[in-house]
């Protein structure tokens, strides 16, 4: 893509003409909350078509991204609804309107509660097997897998298919999948991307919605753009056809949800009535070092940052050696214990957060429930475990929540007990977290709360006491996670001093070719290309990669990109 003929701001303090569409291409640490936030001061200020239910809506990718928003505008509150899209679409179209679609889908509008991920369960796996004569399929752990990773997507004539994310062995028939959704939501089942079809359906069949919505909110601005789907994608669009004013803020460099349905093309093409074209080239976050290396690794035609304020720093290095040794390289480097690490694979930025220097690969964090079909035991352990990791990272609500998943089928069970359990469980961790998930579940969950039965004999003794409590623990996944240690896709619009980018070994081999692509022959077009480039762009002061290996040739390419080399 090229920007060379896009408007370029001075800086994110230019205010823009607030009565027109506008797109918004800035790079990392360009300024786009700070653009933002002082767009929505310019609205407030000068719109006359703000009132006391009409409001701007404001609407960012990450929960952390809410929250970064409304501690910057505090005193235009009353103004703005900061929220997710997710959120966005539930509050103020599906749950108000689903009664839209009462004709097609059978849905228990007062049991809807919210919209999480959708494990299947086996009374309704056995129910759609039933009814969509498909009870040949005999695997039920891989049917769970399977249809955890269905997913709406956007045909050429504006409507949703859903497909599988990877293909079956199964011989799932294509038909019966929206079958299982209608089993779902039968029995209120919301998943995360449901709220995103459902509500495009609402909009699609009552026009009415759309007048209420753009009269509600006569100013949209999304943040993130990038990682919108195609669906999001229509939705604003539909909704910016006629009175509301839609901007756009994002970077084609950064995006990297396609796993989740992300289309950056989408935000490529998007495109309104007189939309007009912005962009800011300004870096305010890294070294002129540091964003020399950002400028290779994008390597897109007319787009080129600048270190605005002219920061000098320290050449970013690569660290060739053992991860935990390079850890301790960087620290001693910087003189500091406060190092950000950041890797593509859950399980490392776990093993990070453990200090398990002999790591071993991890396992599904749900195995339990795909593995053990005795009563609810799957679903305990599983969610249990799920609860004490978001505790330890202080995540209280969301612990709780998992905590009360994992005694859904417990009478009474309150978020007061489910406080009380975490407790008893984080204070005894020092006694299961290395052992196996038998012991953790006869010494720890057994006998509490009326759970009688206890693991003692048969294949699944076997299977637990083989399987490791730290197996499944560093593959949990912690939303909104901000300790130091992440996943690449999680530190997304943060930032830190120190970063040290991590690129382990796959399968025990690492193929420098491949894992080096993004330095070697830098493409914006490839996605794991860019999700690096995110990595990279997240470092203020000190940027390190760690490799296991290196050669003399690619070290001497490296070295010219402006890296130093350091062997441990």
């Amino acid at each position: 893509m090229d920007l060379s003929r896009v408007t370029t701001l001075n800086s994110s303090d230019d205010w823009i003409d607030i009565e027109n569409h506008f797109k918004l291409f800035a790079g990392p640490g360009a300024g786009k909350t700070r653009f933002l936030v002082n767009h929505i001061n310019n609205i407030i200020t000068n719109s006359a078509r703000l009132k006391r239910v009409r409001k701007i809506a404001c609407i960012t990718y990450t929960n952390t991204g809410v929250n970064t928003i409304l501690s910057r505008i505090e005193n235009a509150i009353d103004h703005v609804e900061v929220c997710t899209i997710h959120s966005f679409l539930y509050k103020n179209v599906l749950k108000p309107y689903l009664w839209v679609l009462k004709d097609i889908f059978q849905i228990p509008l007062s049991e809807i509660d919210g919209h999480d991920e959708i494990i299947p369960r086996y009374s309704i796996l056995s129910e759609w097997k039933k009814n969509t004569s498909q009870n040949y399929i005999k695997d039920d752990n891989q049917l769970k897998k399977d249809l955890m990773g269905l997913r709406w997507t956007l045909k050429d004539d504006n409507s949703c298919e859903l497909k599988l994310k990877y293909p079956s062995i199964l011989r799932i028939k294509k038909k019966s999948l929206i079958e299982y959704k209608k089993e779902c939501w039968k029995n209120a089942l919301i998943s995360h991307d449901d709220v995103l079809y459902l509500s495009f359906e609402i909009l699609k069949k009552e026009d009415r919605v759309l007048d209420i919505l753009r009269a509600k909110f006569p100013y949209i601005l999304i943040d993130e753009f990038q990682d919108t789907s195609p669906i999001q994608s229509e939705i604003i669009k539909m909704i910016g056809k006629k009175e509301t004013i839609v901007g756009v803020i994002g970077d084609v460099g950064q995006s990297i949800f396609s796993f989740q349905g992300a289309d950056c093309q989408k935000f490529i093409d998007f495109h309104l009535d007189q939309m007009k074209l912005y962009k800011i080239e300004n870096n305010h976050r890294s070294t002129e070092q540091i964003v020399k290396v950002l400028n290779h690794v994008r390597n897109q035609k007319g787009f080129e940052q600048i270190s605005i304020k002219k920061k000098q720093g320290s050449v970013p290095k690569i660290i060739v050696g053992n991860f935990f040794d390079a850890y301790n390289k960087v620290c001693e480097l910087t003189q500091s214990n406060k190092i950000c690490t950041l890797s593509y694979r859950n399980d490392i930025s776990n093993i990070m957060k453990s200090g398990i220097e002999n790591y071993f690969s991890g396992v599904d964090v749900n195995e339990p429930i795909f593995s053990d079909s005795t009563g609810n035991r799957g679903w305990i352990i599983t969610y249990t475990i799920t609860a004490i990791e978001y505790c330890l990272q202080n995540k209280i609500k969301d612990a709780i929540k998992f905590m009360k998943k994992a005694y859904r089928k417990s009478d009474g069970f309150s978020d007061k007990e489910a406080l009380e359990n975490l407790k008893r469980l984080v204070n005894n961790y020092d006694k299961f977290k290395d052992g196996n998930v038998k012991e953790l579940y006869n010494s720890y969950i057994f006998n509490h709360y009326n759970i009688r039965s206890k693991i003692s004999r048969g294949t699944i003794n076997d299977y637990y006491e083989k399987l490791k409590y730290q197996s499944i623990a560093i593959n949990v996944k912690i939303n909104d996670d901000d300790s130091l240690n992440r996943t690449i896709h999680k530190a997304k619009g943060d930032e830190f001093a120190n970063v040290l980018v991590i690129i382990p070994k796959e399968n025990g081999v690492f193929n420098e070719e491949k894992s080096l692509k993004f330095l070697l022959k830098p493409s914006i077009d490839d996605e794991e290309n860019r999700v690096y480039y995110v990595a990279l762009s997240r470092a203020q002061e000190n940027l390190f990669i760690n490799v296991p290996t290196l050669s003399q040739e690619n070290k001497k390419i490296i070295e010219k990109i402006g890296f130093e080399v350091l062997l441990l």
